[in-house]
């Protein structure tokens, strides 16, 4: 066995390679909720082509994606272990193209190393888990990298003089290899277009690295007329292949493109600084490390990444390099640049860069001293700095470990969890309820996981909202519903007036309110037909704010009920500070045993904006939660102050009963 492992040593430990890519990359794949984008994925793959088609036009994605999903999921099944199986497979397959283009370039050792080095990078396994197109054009880069250098290498071996062994694996490309790395490289590129548009980042790396290889390429091999030759049809032919490349999407930019001029900003403004520790931090440990704990990891991987720069003894070498810096650089200048009118970072759109970084992350971990991983042909004089470098490889490959655990169990880093949620729904709901769902993507998986039976509500309707309209849809809602669960994602940019939060202020009654990661869980309840009769009151809280009726709309309620509750404040002078309001639900024992607590208004008519002699309508839910035991409760209200948590003394008390509830 050892002497079998000796002789195949280097497809031993690429074998290894992917062993720990596909483990790291399925473990706990079905773990974490499928999120907003992947709910997308699994509803419109399940479409016919020609409504993906028409699907992905209104969108930001190409379809190519979801018509591989379409006939994926009929085979495995739609479970989200079977859904995100199929990224599993373009991650896999993208640690062996960082194999193969490392080993073509420079030698085992920087192949292996940087094999593994994707193997284990949290940034391609967190999108390898993730039921969306980002590491599949990924893959499809280093596939269409991967045939432009090997057509590269064939050019220039082609004619060689005899003798000449310049490149230490140069070979000669018989035309039907030549013609099956054209035809690879077209398909490839192509394929990554119409996977996402991003795509277009690296053919403009293959471009300007086809340019300076163009140009050095005429330089070193002018005495070969030949040689020359095939380089000029090289030349022809490449400039042939991006019009090929050209005439292939362009139906679909027609079709389609024009989405890309109307797509809102998606981040904040970024310095080019900034957006390149940005960059190199995701390149180095994903999303799931806080930037204290990466930032060492992060400057371990760039000077490795600048060690990796270092020129080759061979011509091809240093072109693949330049090729590798551009394919790094160019998806960050991009951004960039794109940036500069409308801020667009987000990390995803970075992904497809990460194997040429990981190359030459390898290549300079190769450089502190060659031979230490696997056997060299020969050692260089070891450097003064070895030490120094190997203390920074180790701490790049370490730091990798917890970002991977994190990746799996940290709660802070996992997915939007909508199956928590609507399973919450779906525990509590009873007849009569409504769920709305606010902004249009989350619909799709709302839908993958709802079981229940109440009516959903997609709110606002069309993009930018209209006013009046989402406000009557709201209102129609409502008169359709006893208790409304509300699901809010991304509101910054399905209503950024907060019209539909407005509204169900001020016609619903906030009971429950809580973050599950980007998500928001809300619970209103809806006042009956016929209301409690308003109960006028005096009551000043401090010395500024008084209360001046309220309406309790039940006395008698059941376990799971929303008790609606309307508080009409007057202010006689704009308060100084911010107060909350507390509504309690209190037993025998003065223990809380129900409430809500929260600024007035929903949270929208903060009292520092209040003017004075204006009533502010207040409204409160009570949610009767169960495992509530049946009995008289006393309903009591009172301010506080939301800086430090101290009450507003009321008469000679800090909180004002409102009566008693009855709970069966």
């Amino acid at each position: 066995m050892t002497a079998f492992i000796l002789k195949h040593k280097n497809h031993f430990w690429l074998l290894v390679a992917i062993l720990v890519a596909f483990g790291l990359r399925v473990h706990a794949l079905g773990a974490q909720s499928l999120w907003n984008d992947e709910g997308t994925s699994v509803a419109l793959s399940a479409l016919s082509l020609e409504a993906i088609t028409n699907g992905a036009a209104r969108d930001i994605h190409p379809p190519l994606y979801y018509y591989l999903l379409h006939f994926w999921l009929p085979i495995t099944g739609n479970t989200e272990y079977a859904i995100r199986f199929m990224s599993v497979i373009a991650g896999v397959v993208t640690v062996a193209f960082v194999f193969r283009i490392a080993y073509s370039a420079f030698d085992v050792e920087i192949a292996i190393l940087a094999a593994y080095l994707a193997a284990f990078s949290p940034f391609q396994v967190y999108y390898s888990q993730e039921a969306r197109m980002y590491i599949w054009v990924t893959l499809w880069s280093a596939a269409s990298v991967w045939a432009m250098l090997m057509i590269q290498r064939g050019a220039m071996s082609e004619g060689r003089k005899e003798g000449d062994h310049s490149s230490p694996r140069a070979f000669r490309n018989s035309r039907v290899q030549d013609s099956l790395l054209w035809l690879a490289y077209i398909a490839a590129t192509t394929a990554a277009l119409y996977t996402q548009y991003i795509g277009a980042f690296v053919v403009v790396a293959e471009n300007l690295a086809f340019a300076i290889w163009f140009f050095f390429a005429l330089r070193t091999t002018h005495y070969a007329i030949r040689n020359t030759q095939y380089v000029l049809r090289t030349l022809g032919i490449w400039l042939g292949a991006q019009l090929i490349i050209g005439a292939l999407f362009l139906p679909w930019y027609l079709f389609a493109g024009g989405q890309l001029a109307s797509w809102p900003s998606i981040s904040e403004p970024l310095d080019l600084p900034t957006l390149l520790w940005r960059a190199l931090n995701v390149f180095s440990v994903g999303l799931t490390l806080d930037p204290a704990v990466a930032a060492p990891i992060a400057l371990a991987y760039g000077a490795l990444f600048l060690l990796g720069w270092r020129r080759a003894p061979n011509v091809t070498a240093n072109w693949v390099i330049i090729t590798l810096i551009l394919w790094t650089l160019v998806p960050v200048a991009v951004m960039y640049i794109v940036s500069l009118a409308r801020p667009a970072y987000n990390p995803k759109f970075l992904l497809l860069a990460t194997p040429a970084f990981y190359i030459l992350s390898a290549r300079g971990l190769a450089q502190i001293h060659p031979g230490v991983f696997l056997r060299a042909r020969h050692r260089q004089t070891a450097s003064p700095f070895r030490f120094v470098f190997l203390a920074l490889a180790v701490l790049a490959v370490v730091g990798l470990v917890p970002a991977l655990q994190n990746l799996y169990t940290e709660p802070r880093y996992a997915r939007d969890d909508y199956r928590a949620v609507v399973q919450e729904i779906d525990a509590h709901a009873r007849a009569g309820d409504s769920v709305l769902v606010d902004a249009p993507g989350q619909m799709d998986v709302v839908r993958y996981y709802h079981r229940g039976n109440q009516s959903l509500y997609l709110l606002p309707r069309m993009r930018p909202p209209d006013g009046a309209a989402t406000r009557a849809d709201v209102d129609a809602m409502l008169a359709q519903s006893r208790r409304v669960f509300a699901i809010y994602y991304a509101t910054e940019q399905s209503d950024p007036q907060n019209i539909i939060g407005e509204r169900m202020a001020q016609r619903a009654f906030l009971a429950r309110a809580e973050w599950h990661g980007n998500l928001r869980l809300a619970l209103y309840g809806v006042a009956p037909d016929v209301r409690g009769a308003a109960q006028p009151l005096a009551a000043t809280f401090g010395e500024a704010i008084t209360l001046t009726s309220y309406q309790l709309d039940q006395r008698q309620a059941r376990i799971g009920d929303v008790l609606t509750l309307t508080l009409n404040w007057r202010a006689a002078q704009t308060p100084g500070a911010r107060y909350k309001v507390f509504a309690h639900l209190l037993d025998a024992h003065d223990q809380v045993v129900a409430q809500r607590d929260g600024e007035p208004g929903g949270d929208l008519r903060i009292t520092t904006t209040w003017r004075a002699g204006e009533t502010i309508a207040d409204n409160y839910g009570i949610w009767l939660a169960p495992g509530l035991a049946p009995g008289a409760y006393r309903l009591a209200i009172g301010m506080y102050r939301a800086e430090d948590g101290a009450r507003l003394r009321v008469g000679e008390s800090d909180q004002l009963v409102l009566g008693t509830v009855h709970v069966e």
